[in-house]
């Protein structure tokens, strides 16, 4: 094509993109609908490649009317009316994706004419059945690859191909990086790793995608004479391919639990946080995948060694195969797309991202100094550079960040507690006075002690602008980290990795960092602190940073555990450290007086918050009056008089602590966050009491002389500041402040008097309007505490709390002087449509489930919540493998799945809402059961949701 013509086509192609941006760019972040329309061949692209002529899709992720789907990987899946596959893909689509559709299965290298399209599949090398399309029309020749790899593999067809006018191609490894070394190389240093491990006693763990990844494996495996043992999901991938294949190696196991010594075990990646990978004590894990190129995979992935084994073509063999069919134009898909074309053109061939992603990357991204690129005449992979080896950090003194950062990747790798304890309680030895509080603060995931006032207001939109100008990737390949970890730290890794000039970081600098964050005004400047600070920063200290900033270290350390590291590194009892951190709500300062030996000056204080005490669960009044029964400090009970315990009712608000003094009030919250001016009103008329005095209660929604529920209060608790209150910010609310008992007065800590004590001083106390006392009914018998439940139901509150007279305070503690009994309102049976990921250590699998109701009118499915709790983590894993195989549509973490699982849901109440179709939402869902003997058509219906509004409140008010 002459250059001038070339300029021309540009221009067509790049005019009507670069418009579509500017036009949606207030409302969307990305693209709609891309248009690629050649002369011939009119193409098109959203969430998969669309032939409008032809009325044909190409691996589109939304069900579409007539689809081609080129092998059996989830991403590629969807529930299509009518599909063009292979017979290898077809025969795997049925034990992943099970349903009716029309298959068309075409053998390969077989013309075949279906609904007038004259189409030819050749195999792609990428996993068995894999597929390319070739499509012929009367004018020009199409080449759709799908995923697909050069190199000959242990258990796919080898790949085909053909001279095609236009070819459309996946671009996954499209960077000069990525040259993979030879598969046998590879292979061999994999079972090197295997039988070392072996030798040592460990079993080894190989982490590959159950589809394909993992029959290579298995393959090399049993040529090389060791046992593979398969996790579920690999087992049943590979009995449809020795189904279909009588030349697959036998020689493999399913998993058994107890039974992998000698053996060595194959799972997905998602398998490694798993309890059968995570409860073998002597392993060692490595992942097998084409990012093993990059430094720091190791890291990625959480594992002992990383192998670059790819099922995907790396960029020699991309270029390779544009030599081969020798198309007119080329456009690319996905991983390095954008980039990828660039190259391409600058070798003399028409080429063009064809997903919005990377059409966005290349209009967006930063320049870079680029060499001239040789014509594709020359030898394929001459030239190309090795892969570079990962960069060495230098040695880092305690005080640094990096130390900090470090230390936590190693307790993010070890599984014991006590072996954690040690690391911990080394590194907190080591360190500096004035280093220790932060490093103890920073470790609890929080950049200030939690009854610090400062809050950084630093969201994800704020930590997502610092990375794009930090880093200088384009927002697909952030968006791309982001949706591949699910992790806010190590997607900051990922992104910053080789682009960052790293300066001296220490622990002071990095209080100093996130007190001038916090100080800062608006998010414009936050951006440009933290944009500042994350571009001299190495990745692995920029992730820590983040994690920090999201208060999610996301290692496997509890607050508990730190407190245990802080008593060994400074030789104090435990449980003085852990009184003095509830008194005093500060690690970092209680770690310091802990290396002082001056841990009794841990005190109670006016305005610091401290933990509420907290009462144990027991499912019913029974079980309570059995605990009553049990204790020892009393006689059995004859009268109410001679009761060393109380019942009060449990109240459907927020608790609450208020301290005053001297005119001024603070309220704080259960996770001591001050809340003062979400209730402004309810500060400014406790201001009239004069005493000083700390209280521990619950703030109510209160008007016309009875409580409100808890939805009531939701409309308030969104108010920051007073102003709010003129701005819409709930004002129509009332509140009162219901206390139930006394911490502190008039200077005196009452936390260690009796609860009898502390109750007869409030209520010898004169006090305002706002404050309310809670009731307290003596209880003999377990039917008394059955009454008094039924009671405080009917008084509109949650249940009952069980207080023993004679007990101390006890912050933050959950024992069984104070005992809950708080029944489930109802439940429901409902249908999951929609499944996410979860988070911390949950983030790798589906465990958020938004579920639904039926409209007995319409038959439709309206939803009703979402809940996360209540599953084991073997439920949950084989939820994930459900949801993943019946996955409709896919948006970002959030999946839209078929509706064929049923749960049961317990709720403390449900309410009108507009936050859902149905117009009603529950409070505190959790999931009861998982109700595999009942199917989507006996779910309960909106109308019985509904009247379970009227039986709780009186009153059908859905409106």
């Amino acid at each position: 094509m002459h250059r001038s013509e070339l300029g021309k086509l540009n221009s067509a192609i790049d005019r009507p993109t670069r418009c579509d941006i500017h036009a949606r760019s207030n409302s969307r972040s990305r693209l709609e609908l891309s248009t690629i329309a050649f002369p011939l061949l009119p193409i098109r692209f959203h969430r998969g490649v669309e032939l409008p002529e032809q009325s044909l899709w190409l691996d589109p992720h939304d069900p579409k009317p007539f689809a081609f789907v080129s092998h059996a990987h989830s991403d590629h899946l969807g529930t299509h009316a009518e599909i063009i596959t292979s017979k290898g893909t077809s025969a795997l689509m049925r034990e992943r994706l099970p349903g009716e559709r029309i298959e068309h299965v075409l053998e390969f290298d077989s013309p075949a004419t279906i609904r007038g399209l004259n189409v030819t599949l050749l195999p792609a090398g990428h996993v068995f059945g894999s597929a390319q399309l070739f499509l012929q029309t009367e004018n020009e020749s199409l080449l759709y690859t799908g995923d697909f790899k050069l190199r000959r593999g242990l258990s796919a067809e080898p790949t085909g191909w053909r001279h095609a006018d236009t070819l459309i191609m996946e671009t996954t490894y499209g960077l000069p990086k990525y040259a993979m070394p030879p598969t046998e190389e590879t292979l061999a240093r994999m079972i090197a790793f295997c039988q070392e491990a072996q030798e040592e006693g460990a079993v080894p763990v190989l982490l590959g995608y159950s589809l394909g990844k993992a029959q290579e494996i298995l393959c090399a495996l049993v040529q090389a004479g060791l046992t593979p043992m398969l996790h579920g999901a690999v087992w049943n991938m590979t009995e449809v391919y020795r189904k279909l294949r009588p030349d697959f190696p036998c020689g493999y196991e399913r998993y058994a639990a107890g039974e992998t010594a000698g053996k060595v075990l194959v799972c997905p990646p998602s398998a490694i946080r798993m309890k059968m990978v995570t409860q073998i004590k002597q392993r060692r894990v490595a992942v097998l995948t084409g990012w093993a190129l990059d430094p720091g995979a190791i890291y990625r992935y959480q594992c002992d060694a990383a192998f670059p084994l790819t099922d995907h073509a790396d960029y020699p063999d991309l270029l390779r195969y544009v030599e081969l069919v020798q198309p007119k134009r080329v456009l690319t898909l996905h991983g390095f797309a954008a980039e990828f074309a660039r190259d391409l053109r600058e070798r003399g061939v028409e080429a063009w991202a064809l997903s919005e992603e990377n059409q966005l990357e290349l209009t967006l991204a930063r320049p870079t100094a680029r060499q001239e690129k040789p014509q594709l005449t020359r030898t394929p992979d001459s030239g190309d550079p090795a892969p570079q080896p990962p960069v060495q950090a230098a040695p880092s003194a305690p005080g640094d960040f990096a130390r900090f950062a470090a230390i936590g990747e190693e307790i993010a790798k070890t599984t014991s507690k006590l072996a954690k304890i040690a690391l911990l309680s080394d590194y907190l030895r080591s360190l500096a006075a004035d280093e220790l509080p932060s490093a103890a603060t920073f470790l609890t995931g929080r950049a200030f002690p939690q009854n610090d006032g400062r809050v950084l207001q630093t969201g994800w939109s704020v930590i997502h602008r610092a990375l794009l100008a930090a880093s200088g990737v384009g927002e697909a390949r952030l968006r791309e980290a982001g949706r591949t970890y699910a992790d806010a730290g190590k997607t900051a890794f990922e992104v910053l990795l080789g682009r960052t000039t790293p300066a001296p970081f220490s622990l002071i600098d990095a209080r100093d960092f996130f007190a001038a964050l916090a100080a800062a005004r608006g998010p414009l400047r936050k951006t440009e602190l933290l944009t500042q600070r994350l571009a001299t920063l190495t990745p692995i200290e920029a992730s820590y940073v983040v994690k920090i900033l999201t208060s999610d270290l996301r290692i496997g350390l509890k607050e508990g555990l730190v407190e245990e590291a802080i008593a060994a590194a400074f030789e104090a009892p435990a449980d003085d450290v852990r009184e003095a951190n509830m008194l005093v709500g500060d690690l970092g300062e209680v770690a310091a007086l802990a290396a002082r030996k001056a841990l009794e000056e841990a005190t109670l204080h006016l305005f610091r918050p401290i933990k509420c005490m907290l009462a144990s669960p027991e499912p019913t009044s029974e079980a309570i009056w059995s605990r009553i029964e049990n204790t020892d400090h009393h006689s059995p009970i004859t009268d109410h008089s001679s009761s060393p315990h109380w019942a009060e009712d449990k109240f459907d608000g927020i608790r609450a602590q208020l301290h005053l003094a001297d005119g001024r009030v603070e309220i704080f919250t259960r996770d001591l966050k001050c809340v003062t001016g979400q209730f402004a009103d309810l500060a400014g008329k406790a201001r009239a009491w004069p005493g000083r005095a700390i209280f521990d209660g619950e703030i109510l929604a209160f008007a016309e002389g009875k409580k409100l529920s808890f939805f009531d209060l939701q409309k308030r608790l969104g108010r920051k500041t007073e102003d709010d209150l003129f701005l819409g910010g709930g004002s129509d609310v009332p509140v009162i402040f219901q206390a139930f008992d006394l911490l502190w007065l008039d200077g005196e800590s009452l936390l260690k008097q009796p609860l009898r004590d502390r109750r007869d001083l409030l209520e010898m106390l004169s006090l305002p309007e706002p404050f309310a006392l809670a009731e307290r009914y003596p209880i003999c018998s377990a039917d008394e505490i059955e009454a008094a439940f039924r009671a405080a139901r009917a008084r509109r509150n949650e249940g009952l709390i069980i207080k023993d007279a004679e007990s101390a305070y006890t912050p933050g503690r959950r024992g069984l002087s104070w005992l809950k009994l708080k029944k489930d309102f109802a439940t429901l049976d409902v249908v999951v449509v929609a499944a996410e990921q979860g988070h911390g250590k949950r983030s790798h699998v589906l465990s958020d489930y938004t579920f639904a109701v039926r409209d007995e009118e319409t038959g439709a499915l309206l939803t009703i919540g979402k809940a996360y709790s209540g599953l084991t983590d073997d439920e949950i894993e084989d939820l994930t493998e459900h949801f993943t195989r019946t996955t409709i549509a896919q948006h970002g973490h959030y999946r839209e799945v078929t509706p064929e699982i049923v749960l049961e849901i317990a709720f403390d109440s449900l309410q009108p809402s507009t936050r859902h179709a149905s117009g009603l939402a529950m409070r505190f869902p959790r999931i009861k059961a998982i109700r595999r003997d009942k199917t989507p058509a006996e779910i309960d219906t909106l109308a019985y949701a509904r009247s379970l509004v009227v039986s709780e409140f009186g009153k059908a008010d859905t409106e």
